[in-house]
């Protein structure tokens, strides 16, 4: 597929000029406000013409208001805190359109188009205001667990349609402004049938990201950084391994945080790594998650390891 609507028609590249000319993304970022306001307006058109019920009309108002929110709180804590940057996540249109049911579309295709064209506005306002884009879809990994009877193949042909959904939905995005994140969905559990790395890596790769998100600190999965010495991450590219686990309540201690960040820059370089946690610590609404303390010295570790590494990697502590 071309990076650029009009790829396919040219064989030469395009004049610097134009692309210049062109870009948008540095001028949206001070009209990501406008732009919602905007799609806020279009609603009440559609709402007017009887396009769409007063009922939904107040839903999707509702929710672009409460992104404009999410990004306006992000963005003043990042200037508080003095953080040169900060990513905001998404949920992937695949998720959801295997939890809702579809009550219109007359095929899934159709519906998770629509979810995809929806959500791609959102994805579009978090990095128009000058943030990372996270796109979450834990059904990346974990689809085997909700068909435990289906062959690697199987998943393999599910996990890349939904590839296609997702980039779908990324289409026109700069790939480093965004990050993708998956996992498994669950936490306190034995795990014994988690789909392995090894048989969807090469899938999650032809997501249209700059950086891949991936449990790698839990006892389940902190084995497959050997994976990434016979898997090549694509130049340009950065791996987000979890170097915490969200689902163990012991806390790591920073020394092995720091072994971890450093194994898997000796695979892939250290300018290639970015230290993360497995998943999010409230990912589920079951109760299991680690308590709120628990969740603090886990971050609190994973600096240390983090500056204990880079010291390491690099002869600083910063």
């Amino acid at each position: 597929m071309a990076k650029k609507p009009w790829g396919g028609r040219f064989e030469q590249p395009t004049d610097k000029l134009v692309e210049e000319f062109t870009e948008s993304i540095s001028f949206d970022r001070r009209l990501y406000r406008q732009d919602i306001e905007g799609s806020i307006a279009h609603c009440r058109v559609l709402a007017k013409a009887g396009i769409i019920s007063p009922e939904e009309e107040g839903r999707i108002i509702e929710g672009l208001n409460s992104i404009l929110a999410d990004i306006e709180n992000l963005k003043v804590s990042l200037e508080r805190s003095g953080a040169e940057e900060g990513f905001m996540t998404a949920i992937s249109p695949t998720h959801p359109a295997n939890s809702i049911p579809n009550e219109y579309y007359r095929t899934a295709e159709e519906y998770q188009v629509a979810l995809a064209d929806a959500l791609r506005e959102e994805y579009r306002a978090i990095v128009d205001a000058g943030l990372v884009l996270q796109v979450d879809d834990p059904l990346i990994a974990n689809y085997y667990d909700h068909a435990p009877s289906a062959t690697i193949e199987e998943c393999r042909t599910y996990i890349g349609s939904q590839v296609e959904i997702i980039n779908y939905a990324l289409r026109g995005i700069p790939q480093d402004r965004v990050r993708f994140h998956t996992c498994y969905g669950v936490n306190i559990a034995p795990r014994v049938h988690d789909l392995e790395l090894k048989y969807f890596v090469d899938l999650l790769l032809k997501i249209n990201a700059g950086g891949y998100s991936i449990e790698a600190a839990n006892p389940r999965h902190e084995h497959e950084w050997q994976v990434w010495q016979q898997v090549k991450l694509p130049e340009q590219k950065v791996l987000i391994p979890g170097v915490v686990s969200h689902c163990i309540e012991l806390v790591e201690h920073p020394e092995l945080v720091a072994q971890r960040i450093v194994r898997f820059a000796s695979v892939l370089g250290r300018e290639r790594v970015i230290a993360s946690n497995d998943c999010g610590f409230g990912t589920a609404s079951s109760g299991d998650q680690v308590h709120e303390d628990v969740a603090w010295a886990k971050l609190q570790s994973l600096a240390e390891g983090a500056r204990l590494a880079s010291k390491q990697l690099w002869g600083r502590s910063d």
